[in-house]
């Protein structure tokens, strides 16, 4: 696994607004719907209507998720931003920077 996008995550953090988080998951969009569905079934429920946020905010369960890809998949940091409607609504880092006038260096 590609180890140097979980650090880029990492070392990202601090750079997160408002209620905003990165989750590390598949490149290919078209592996995406089937790699929220495993990180939901791992995460732990906490609540009684889990949002995606528990799951994909949840490290552990998107680390599984992630081993349970297709061998050498690529991989790429996800950062959800804040919303009202519990969408997966995200950008890349460099989007992100850019949109917020964060100085970050990949």
């Amino acid at each position: 696994m590609n180890e140097k996008v979980f650090e880029l995550e990492q070392r990202f953090q601090p750079y997160l607004l408002k209620n905003d988080y990165t989750f590390v998951g598949p490149e290919n969009q078209n592996l995406l719907e089937s790699f929220v569905q495993n990180a939901n079934m791992i995460a732990p429920v906490v609540a009684i209507s889990r949002e995606l946020r528990h799951a994909l905010g949840n490290k552990e369960a998107t680390l599984q998720a992630c081993r349970l890809l297709p061998a050498g998949t690529p991989l790429r940091v996800y950062i959800v931003l804040e919303n009202d409607y519990d969408m997966l609504v995200h950008a890349d880092i460099e989007e992100y920077c850019r949109r917020n006038k964060i100085d970050f260096q990949i």
